[in-house]
């Protein structure tokens, strides 16, 4: 998952209880421009891991469309939900190449 988001241009830490959080953009460009910053408009997602009953390992991506909105207004909102899908959809297609994907579930 880690090597998936990297591809899409996100720098990945390891959280201490084995989270991923991946940041991508300058969130100094970001403050200063708010939606203006375009491509390096700073967005950072979550990934959490855990088991289902079954013992499948669930990795959940997980995005924060209200701090999008508190740096870059609707525009910098749209811009975050609008990362997600792209980056969603792009960890999708590269673990299913891998083999490494059973099933998706989607949220709104």
């Amino acid at each position: 998952m880690g090597k998936a988001l990297e591809a899409e241009g996100f720098a990945i830490t390891v959280n201490p209880n084995g989270s991923f959080q991946a940041t991508r953009g300058s969130l100094s460009r970001t403050l200063l421009l708010g939606a203006m910053a375009g491509k390096k408009f700073h967005v950072t997602f979550t990934v959490e891991f855990f088991s289902d009953p079954e013992g499948n390992l669930i990795a959940r991506l997980n995005r924060n469309v209200s701090g999008g909105a508190l740096k870059g207004g609707a525009i910098g909102a749209n811009m975050t939900n609008n990362a997600f899908i792209a980056t969603s959809n792009a960890v999708v297609t590269s673990l299913t190449a891998a083999g490494l994907l059973l099933t998706t579930v989607t949220h709104g």
